[in-house]
C-alpha cells in the first residue's frame, strides 16, 4: 500500500488508518509494504511508522504510544551536508498546504554508519469538507540509484573529457545524415562552431564530386558495413579543400540503426609533403638522367679517345721495335756493349708499351660490349682456366680445389674475364712455391648474397696499400719480381660493378691472398 492508495480512501476509513493499532490487516499491510511509510497527523504528531522507515532512518520499533514519540523528522538526523530547516521537511510543508513536497536527505545512524541517501515525500490527507487530517509520509532509499547516477555522470564526462580532447575529427549522425555531436578537433578542422554544424547535413562539407561516394557510405552502413576511406576530400567553411582518412561505423540502439560515427584524420599537410617528395623525386630523377646521360657521353668520348690513342701508338711502336732489331742485327759488329743494352732496353719498353695498350683496348672493351644475362656456370669457367693454366705451364705442380655447382646469372663472356684475371693472378702470384694451392668456390654464411672468392699460398700483399689493388696501372710487386700492367683487377671490378655487385681483396706478405666479389642478391 503506498501514500497515493491511502490518500483516496474514503474519510470514514481514513479515521480507522489513523487509529490503525486496532486494525490488525491494515496495519500488517502497511507493515509489509515495500517503502517506509508514517502517518502524522494534523499537529505534526507521528501515529504511525512502519518497520520499512524505521529500518531506514534507524530507528529501533517501539509500541509506545504515538505521543511518547518525538517528531517524525528528528528521528532522521540529517547529517551536516543536507542541513535543512525544519520548516523544509516534507510533512511540514504538506502541513502547511503545498501540493506533495518532497525532499532528498543524507541519514547515518547506528545501523548506517556510513550514511545513506532517502528520498521523503509527503502528501495531504483531508475529509470530504477538506478539513486537514494530518499527512502520509514516504521514505525511499535511493543511495544506490544516487552513487550509480553519479557514476555514470562521472564517466559521461571522463568520456567527454577523452572524446573532446582527442587529436581526431569524431563525427555522429542520426539516420538521416543529420549532424548530432561534433568534437572541439573536428570544428577546428573544418572551421565552423559546433552550434554551425548541429543539425546540419554532413553532404554540406563534402565537394560535389565526392558525394556519390558517401551515399554509398550511407547505403554500406545502413546494412552494418565499417569502411575507411583514404584521401578522401572534405570541404572547411573557407571553401579550402580537406584531405583526410575517414574511418566510418554504425550505431545502433536496441538492435535498430539510429545512425553513424566517424572518425577523421587530418591528412593535407602529409599529402602536400608527398607532392613536394614527389616533385623533388622527379627533380633529382632529372638531374640523375641528365648527369646520366653526360657521364654516358663522356666514358664514350672516353673509351673513344683511348682506343683511337692505343691504335694510333701501334704503328710508332712497330717501327721503333722493328728498326731496334734491325739494328741489332744489321749493326752488332759496330756497337758495343753498352750499345747493345741501349737497343735491348728500348726494345723492352716498346714491348712494355704495347703490353700496356692491350690492357686499355681490353680495359675499354669491358663497358663497351653488349651486356647478355644468362645462367653462368661458374664452376664450368674456372675448371676450363685451370686447365689452361696448367697446359700453358705443365712442369708446375699446382693443386687446383673448385667447388662443383656454381650458377649464378650474368654475362658469360665477362665473367669468364673476371675468372680468368683472379686464377691468373694466383697462378702466376704462386710460382715461388713448391707446391702452390688455388681454390674457387663460395663463402659459407653470407645468407641471401653470395660471396665468390679466389684464395691461393702465394706472394700475398700489404694490407696497407689495399685501395690500390683495382686502380688502373696500380701494381703492388715491381715488373721485375713479377711481370703486368696493372690492368687485370681494375677490369675484374668494372665487370663486377656491371653486374650489380663490387670486388675486394686480403692478404698478407709471404702468406697468400684471398679476392672475393658479388653479383648480386639473387640465390639460384
Amino acid at each position: 500500500m503506498t501514500a497515493s492508495s491511502l490518500s483516496s480512501l474514503p474519510a470514514d476509513k481514513l479515521a480507522d488508518i489513523f487509529q490503525v493499532q486496532h486494525q490488525p490487516l491494515l496495519r500488517a499491510l502497511l507493515d509489509n509494504a515495500s517503502e517506509g511509510m508514517a502517518i502524522v497527523d494534523a499537529k505534526g504528531q507521528q501515529l504511525y511508522m512502519n518497520e520499512r522507515a524505521q529500518r531506514l532512518i534507524g530507528m529501533e520499533r517501539s509500541d509506545a504510544s504515538p505521543e511518547a514519540w518525538s517528531e517524525l523528522y528528528g528521528l532522521f538526523y540529517p547529517d551536516t551536508r543536507t542541513r535543512i530547516p525544519t520548516d523544509r521537511y516534507p510533512a511540514v510543508r504538506a502541513l502547511m498546504g503545498e501540493e506533495s513536497p518532497e525532499q532528498e536527505v543524507f541519514v547515518r545512524n547506528a545501523g548506517n554508519p556510513e550514511g545513506r541517501l532517502l528520498h521523503t515525500n509527503a502528501k495531504a490527507v483531508r475529509d470530504s469538507q477538506g478539513v486537514l487530517l494530518g499527512c502520509i509520509c514516504t521514505v525511499h532509499d535511493v543511495h544506490e540509484q544516487r552513487r550509480a547516477e553519479a557514476s555514470q555522470r562521472r564517466s559521461e564526462r571522463n568520456y567527454q573529457l577523452i572524446v573532446e580532447s582527442a587529436q581526431e575529427g569524431i563525427w555522429t549522425v542520426d539516420a538521416d545524415g543529420r549532424t548530432t555531436y561534433v568534437n572541439r578537433y573536428l570544428t577546428q578542422m573544418l572551421g565552423y562552431t559546433a552550434e554551425e554544424m548541429l543539425g546540419r547535413n554532413l553532404l554540406d562539407v563534402i565537394p560535389q564530386d565526392n558525394r556519390p561516394l558517401a551515399n554509398q557510405n550511407f547505403e554500406r552502413l545502413h546494412e552494418g558495413q565499417v569502411s575507411v576511406f583514404q584521401d578522401f576530400k572534405l570541404e572547411r567553411k573557407d571553401g579550402t579543400p580537406l584531405w583526410t582518412v575517414v574511418a566510418t561505423s554504425p550505431i545502433y540502439e536496441s538492435g535498430n540503426y539510429v545512425g553513424a560515427m566517424a572518425m577523421i584524420t587530418d591528412v593535407t599537410q602529409r599529402r602536400e609533403a608527398e607532392a613536394q617528395v614527389r616533385q623533388l623525386n622527379a627533380e633529382l630523377e632529372r638531374r640523375i638522367a641528365e648527369r646520366t646521360a653526360q657521364l654516358e657521353f663522356s666514358n664514350r668520348e672516353l673509351e673513344a679517345f683511348a682506343y683511337s690513342v692505343a691504335h694510333d701508338l701501334r704503328a710508332p711502336l712497330r717501327s721503333i721495335s722493328n728498326f731496334t732489331l734491325a739494328l741489332s742485327e744489321d749493326c752488332a759488329d759496330k756497337l758495343d756493349e753498352l750499345g747493345l743494352d741501349y737497343l735491348k732496353r728500348i726494345r723492352a719498353s716498346s714491348q712494355r708499351m704495347s703490353e700496356l695498350i692491350d690492357g686499355i683496348l681490353a680495359l675499354s672493351r669491358v663497358n663497351r660490349v653488349e651486356f647478355v644475362e644468362e645462367n653462368v656456370n661458374l664452376s664450368a669457367l674456372a675448371c676450363s682456366i685451370s686447365e689452361q693454366l696448367q697446359r700453358w705451364q705443365p712442369e708446375r705442380n699446382v693443386l687446383f680445389q673448385l667447388q662443383d655447382g656454381l650458377v649464378d646469372r650474368g654475362d658469360s663472356q665477362l665473367l669468364r674475364l673476371v675468372l680468368e684475371n683472379l686464377l691468373g693472378n694466383a697462378w702466376k702470384f704462386t710460382r715461388e712455391r713448391p707446391v702452390a694451392r688455388i681454390e674457387f668456390g663460395l663463402l659459407p654464411g653470407e645468407g641471401t648474397r653470395r660471396v665468390y672468392f679466389v684464395r691461393d699460398n702465394g706472394a700475398g700483399f700489404d694490407m696497407e696499400y689495399q685501395q690500390k689493388l683495382f686502380g688502373v696501372f696500380q701494381r703492388l710487386h715491381t715488373q721485375q719480381e713479377f711481370e703486368g700492367n696493372g690492368v687485370g683487377l681494375a677490369t675484374v671490378q668494372r665487370i663486377v660493378r656491371r653486374h650489380g655487385g663490387h670486388a675486394w681483396g686480403e692478404g698478407r706478405v709471404g702468406q697468400g691472398a684471398t679476392f672475393c666479389f658479388t653479383l648480386h642478391d639473387s640465390n639460384l
